[in-house]
């Protein structure tokens, strides 16, 4: 059965409306969880959003602090409040990653590689919904399918991209759709889409499988080849069960794309607010861990503690070494993204005055790369 979280006034959700926000003084050192404080999310129907409106409303309700969750269905959308400094950080998808490197649409001259920080890496599972009455049983089924270009959100077309490697295909083998991302569960339904792309257990979804017949299409992890064509796209992602999400029977397992959709800052934002996050989410987790179907997996038994592609904070480095859980490993890999960072960070000028900005950046963005810079690390 679905999970619901309860909200309550001190969580504040609204759309991006930027033009009248204060901007916010990221380099303040707090003491405890900072009085007030602005995130940005996926938009209210998404599980990405219910679970951290959980965290938010119970860390609120226990330390009187205001948290404002901004909603956008962009990239875009939810790093610029960010990166104006109107909000202290974001729940972000792998446009965290993206924007890190430049990448995908942030390899333009009004972007380039930001300096983010991870504060806090939760892990959910995803998946492809697809209606009972379709006929598509896995991703090589698509052929032909009308399948979504989501508008503005590189994280999800790329998962769109992978699913599709899996199944052998490239988008001339189906019929692209452009739509939002919260735009797909209706879209499903009306039939403008045949396939729907988000984590399990949104709202929306349990929605729509209570109006019409809807079903999982499968991955099988022991289909190494097709799981190394899509971690070839997506390297982040991990294949593994889910349950109890939406459409599904009591005890139904199905496997789907598991990966972080982590808290998300700048590195500018002071050490003691970002650990103070922190350790609020540690600490309160007893009071919101069964808040929703994910939120279980934000304690730090399950949340991602070595850095992949994008760093950590200091300060959740700081709170992560009082835990015992930061490794010299985990150290030693922070510290090689940080320095990769700086490097592209310092020669993306140099690349914009050499480059045709009426081309296609992102593709002599990423030869710019592979000829002036080592390998990621």
């Amino acid at each position: 059965m679905k999970k619901l979280f309860r909200t309550a006034a001190a969580v504040l959700t609204g759309t991006l409306l930027l033009s009248g926000c204060t901007q916010l003084d990221l380099s303040q050192d707090v003491e405890a969880f900072p009085e007030f404080n602005s995130w940005t999310s996926y938009g209210t129907g998404t599980a990405t959003y219910a679970d951290l409106a959980a965290a938010a409303n119970t860390i609120s309700n226990a330390t009187d602090a205001q948290v404002r969750i901004l909603t956008s269905d962009t990239a875009i959308g939810r790093l610029t409040p960010l990166r104006k400094k109107q909000a202290t950080m974001g729940r972000l998808g792998d446009e965290h990653m993206f924007a890190y490197y430049g990448d995908e649409e942030f390899a333009n001259p009004e972007w380039g590689p930001q300096d983010l920080r991870l504060v806090w890496a939760p892990t959910a599972p995803h998946s492809l919904m697809v209606t009972a009455a379709s006929g598509i049983e896995t991703p090589e089924d698509l052929r032909g399918k009308k399948v979504p270009k989501i508008s503005a959100n590189p994280s999800v077309n790329n998962k769109y991209d992978a699913l599709l490697a899996y199944g052998g295909l490239t988008w001339d083998d189906v019929t692209p759709v452009t739509v939002s991302y919260s735009e797909q569960p209706e879209a499903l339904k009306s039939g403008k889409i045949d396939i729907a792309f988000q984590q399990v257990y949104g709202a929306s979804l349990y929605e729509l499988a209570n109006t019409i017949d809807t079903k999982w299409i499968g991955f099988d992890p022991a289909e190494t080849e097709k799981v190394a064509a899509l971690q070839a796209v997506a390297p982040a992602v991990e294949i593994e069960p889910f349950t109890r999400a939406a459409g599904q029977d009591e005890g139904q397992e199905d496997y789907g794309m598991i990966y972080s959709v982590p808290l998300t800052s700048y590195a500018d934002l002071s050490e003691t607010q970002a650990y103070e996050t922190a350790k609020a989410l540690q600490e309160h987790y007893p009071d919101y861990r069964d808040a929703t179907v994910t939120t279980e997996n934000w304690d730090l038994e399950h949340v991602v503690t070595m850095p992949v592609r994008v760093p950590f904070h200091e300060g959740t480095i700081r709170y992560f070494e009082e835990m015992g859980v930061w490794t010299p490993e985990a150290e030693a890999r922070n510290e090689a993204l940080i320095e990769y960072g700086e490097e592209l960070r310092a020669t993306w000028p140099e690349f914009l005055a050499q480059a045709d900005t009426s081309g296609d950046l992102k593709a002599q963005w990423t030869a710019w790369k592979d000829t002036h810079l080592d390998p990621i690390p």
